[in-house]
């Protein structure tokens, strides 16, 4: 599934990146397009799948939702950002509370699992809050600016019926 394009044509207004090393705070249009569009191909080579995380109050894109097919047999990996500015305002939990049903069912998942740095806190509440379990923790699982970090894995189960 593709966004639909803006009435101008142009990509959606996206005011900054948390990670700074990949994308400058306000990215030229050419560059916000090829990112678009790298979304776009992880789709048509069924790799998952890639949705905006948007404020309409402000219409304008504040983060990215990605669910991605893992290796295993109907298992996800779920990741997630918003821009700095934004975070604190509840949208990273609604995306994901939205994004999993929709996963699980639309991907034909058992499992919806996503990994998270120990000392990243919001977003293990995120996660908790959207439903998801701590599982454990990986070593060094993780590459994070260059160094070795640790992973917390958490998971959603498909409900059994």
């Amino acid at each position: 599934m593709k966004p639909t394009p803006t009435a101008s044509g142009s990509p959606p207004r996206i005011p900054g990146y948390p990670r700074a090393r990949r994308f400058r705070r306000r990215s030229p249009p050419a560059e916000a397009t090829s990112f678009i569009h790298r979304q776009w191909d992880r789709a048509d080579r069924g790799e998952g799948v890639s949705q905006a995380v948007v404020d309409v109050a402000r219409d304008q894109a504040v983060g990215l939702l990605w669910v991605g097919l893992r290796p295993q047999r109907r298992v996800g990996g779920l990741g997630y950002w918003i821009v700095p500015e934004t975070r604190g305002s509840g949208l990273a939990t609604a995306a994901v509370r939205l994004a999993v049903p929709w996963a699980l069912e639309a991907l034909d998942l058992q499992r919806l699992e996503a990994w998270v740095e120990p000392d990243n806190l919001p977003s293990q509440r995120v996660l908790r809050s959207a439903g998801f379990h701590e599982e454990g923790r990986l070593r060094s699982f993780l590459t994070v600016a260059g160094r070795p970090s640790d992973a917390l894995v958490f998971s959603v189960i498909r409900p059994r019926h």
